[in-house]
């Protein structure tokens, strides 16, 4: 029945037909383009018999149908490129293989994190257990050549090339670390990073990272599920941000702890021909809220399953729309070792929603902040039913949210709040009391540190700093020196950020200290500069 949804009712009949299908798209594709862009070919110029197979491949297994100026092009490159579509092309046997090694976070090489810097690749992180931590190099380290090679002016997108390389071989690298100048040789291996990362962000809320959808990603997310519930978490976060994708039939899997035995994806063949898939059976799902961390990035295999728990409404979204792939891929092995990975289905939501070119849209969309601390203050939960004294309610996408105070005044949270309260409509915003909810006063919103200290007099702020700003504060009454260092409690804090400068104190005369921040502060922010409550009056200038 073509154009018309097939589902298989009865339940032993739907879980073979539905095996059957997840092992047939084991080595179905489902990454976005910006991970294998980097990628480059080598593929040589194949004989004629090489170029009928992949000739026929296509013509076969391509979603659509396939032009005769296309599939008489004079080179399987050219066959490929005439696609006009940037998620099929021609790998030699090495690249698929980088290419599934990539999906499964594999890599072979020394094992760091880079960024650029003039000099050369700056190491942002070192992973665990690899030839770089070994032999000792540092986060913060500058590599500045490779194998003599100056890695000056070199891209983001060449650098891996002077540093990777085959198992067993060695690099010798020199590392500029402050105003020394190192040398190291480093023997490349295998590397293998978990797809799956998490632990308690705090009393209420589990955190698991998927950062791609491998062979093992479903087993080392239901590991970390186990142990996570454990601890009795009242809220679960998945962030799935700049999660490119990987196998379909891992994101299905995954499904079930979100949906059950429920219709997970809809599948469109060439023929046009519709069938529904379940997701796995895993026994129970999980009952707590949940939240999605999404955004632009988050591609392919990371829609499907977003996709489907949308679709049931079984988690909150938070961040911006993903990046709308709705296409899957499959690799075809050629007879000299090279591979044809070439788009063969249209995917879509359980309930019929398109995925191609459109993506998933968060409930609350977040943007210029971190998604995550959103999420966090999201999770929070005053204890009392009646005081709800250090909490702010807002409505957010249609549902009720409780902030904890003292985790949003903090650095890492925020700027996160100050983007809720100033998104979110007003009259959805209420402050705590001790006798409950009560209506946030207008002059909150424009001064969001009223929120933190509603009732502390001695707060004054500096607007338009300069970098090298000092603050100099004259008290209304003496102050020595040692009380304003140990006992005032005494804040400088970035408006925009919550960011707190450390300072040094210096006495002036009876009543005037000067604070002295130790680094240079943001040019032209405004800061506040916040001194215990039993100080009732203070001017800083």
């Amino acid at each position: 029945m073509n154009n018309k949804i097939k589902f298989i009712k009865e339940k032993k009949q739907c879980s073979m037909n539905r095996n059957i299908k997840v092992s047939s798209i084991l080595a179905t594709f489902a990454f976005v383009l910006f991970f294998i862009t980097s990628m480059t070919f080598s593929v040589q110029a194949a004989s004629s018999s090489l170029l009928e197979e992949a000739r026929q491949t296509i013509k076969d297994n391509y979603v659509s149908e396939v032009p005769d100026s296309v599939l008489n092009a004079s080179t399987i490159e050219d066959m490929v490129k005439g696609l006009n579509d940037p998620y099929s092309e021609y790998f030699s046997k090495q690249e698929q293989q980088d290419f599934v090694n990539t999906i499964d976070n594999k890599m072979c090489g020394i094992g760091i994190y880079m960024d650029i810097v003039p000099e050369g690749v700056k190491v942002k992180s070192v992973i665990g257990n690899s030839p770089a931590l070994e032999v000792g190099i540092k986060a913060g380290d500058i590599i500045i050549s490779a194998n003599g090679t100056s890695l000056a002016g070199v891209t983001l997108k060449q650098a891996p090339s002077y540093i990777k390389g085959e198992e067993g071989t060695s690099v010798n690298l020199i590392i500029k670390r402050g105003d020394s100048q190192l040398n190291f040789t480093v023997t490349r291996r295998e590397i293998s990073i978990p797809t799956v990362e998490g632990g308690m962000l705090n009393d209420n809320a589990a955190y698991i990272q998927v950062s791609s959808f491998g062979s093992d990603t479903s087993q080392l997310f239901t590991q970390k599920l186990q142990e996570l519930r454990m601890k009795n978490p009242q809220f679960y976060i998945i962030d799935l941000r700049n999660n490119g994708g990987g196998y379909m039939s891992t994101a299905l899997d995954m499904a079930g702890n979100f949906i059950g035995e429920k219709r997970a994806i809809i599948i469109e063949n060439k023929q046009g021909k519709k069938t529904g898939y379940l997701a796995s059976d895993k026994g129970s799902i999980i009952d707590k809220p949940v939240f999605f961390l999404i955004n632009e990035n988050t591609a392919s295999a990371s829609e499907i399953l977003s996709a489907a728990v949308k679709d049931y409404n079984k988690a909150f979204f938070i961040g911006t729309t993903t990046y709308g792939k709705g296409v899957a891929q499959q690799m075809f092995p050629l007879s000299d070792g090279s591979y044809l990975k070439l788009t063969v289905e249209k995917f879509y939501s359980p309930k019929e929603n398109v995925i191609q070119k459109t993506g998933i849209s968060p409930d609350f969309k977040v943007e210029n902040v971190d998604s995550l601390a959103v999420a966090d203050l999201f999770s929070g939960k005053c204890r009392n039913n009646a005081d709800k004294t250090g909490y702010v309610k807002v409505t957010a996408g249609g549902k009720d949210f409780e902030i904890n105070l003292n985790t949003a005044k903090d650095e890492a949270h925020w700027a996160a709040f100050k983007y809720i309260v100033n998104t979110v409509s007003k009259d959805n915003v209420y402050i705590g009391t001790k006798d409950g909810w009560s209506k946030v006063p207008e002059d909150y919103f424009n001064n969001v540190y009223k929120f933190f200290y509603g009732n502390l007099k001695a707060l004054d702020s500096a607007s338009n700093v300069s970098k090298n700003k000092t603050f100099n504060v004259t008290f209304n009454k003496s102050v020595d020196e040692d009380t304003a260092k140990n006992n005032l409690d005494i804040e400088i804090i970035d408006v925009e950020t919550g960011e707190r400068a450390a300072f040094d104190i210096k006495k002036v005369d009876d009543k005037k200290v000067n604070l002295i921040p130790k680094e240079e502060l943001k040019s032209g922010d405004t800061y506040y500069v916040k001194v215990k409550d039993t100080i009732k009056s203070y001017t800083v200038k």
